[in-house]
């Protein structure tokens, strides 16, 4: 077992077709989107950490969404396939995609994904795993920041994975 935290964060280049992400752009434009919140599992509240920085989130119910659900299914089997843990089979499915936007000057909070308001239905438990994608790369800014000052390069159309737990909360 690798004892390099840098070493489970894993980006698979050219992940997602461009042309679909391009269409999804379009179908997630007229989503629902609001200003994301952090859940608060110790006084059972939410809100933002920036104020009225914070980022906006949406669920879409696009037609690609099966598409990208399963691209995000074949990447978390490909992450498990290269760690190769065969001790590791706690793995059981994820949660719906979530669309982050960023306008100019928005961002989200430093912050680990120990997410358990997801799990408040039939499923119980926390996530193991995050994944992130980039739709476009049409900007400034927005850099993932790890580890205090790392920034993590990706670029539209890769997927990166990475453990969902506080040895990975610098997120920025």
């Amino acid at each position: 077992m690798d004892k390099n935290l840098k070493s489970y964060v894993k980006t698979y280049s050219n992940w997602y077709d461009k042309d679909k992400l391009g269409k999804l752009i379009t179908d997630i434009d007229s989503a629902h989107w609001q200003q994301h919140e952090f859940y608060n599992a110790a006084g059972n509240t939410t809100g933002t950490r920036s104020g009225d920085k914070e980022l906006d989130v949406a669920y879409s119910q696009s037609e690609l969404k099966p598409y990208v659900m399963q691209r995000i299914w074949d990447g978390f089997h490909r992450y498990l396939s290269d760690l190769n843990f065969s001790w590791y089979a706690g793995w059981q499915g994820f949660s719906d995609v979530r669309f982050n936007r960023y306008k100019e000057t928005r961002v989200m909070a430093e912050h680990c994904d120990h997410i358990t308001s997801l799990f408040q239905g039939e499923r119980k438990g926390i996530p193991t795993m995050t994944s992130l994608s980039l739709l476009n790369d049409e900007f400034e800014g927005g850099e993932l920041v790890m580890f205090g000052d790392e920034v993590i390069p990706f670029k539209a159309g890769d997927i990166m994975i990475f453990p969902s737990n506080f040895l990975y909360g610098d997120l920025k």
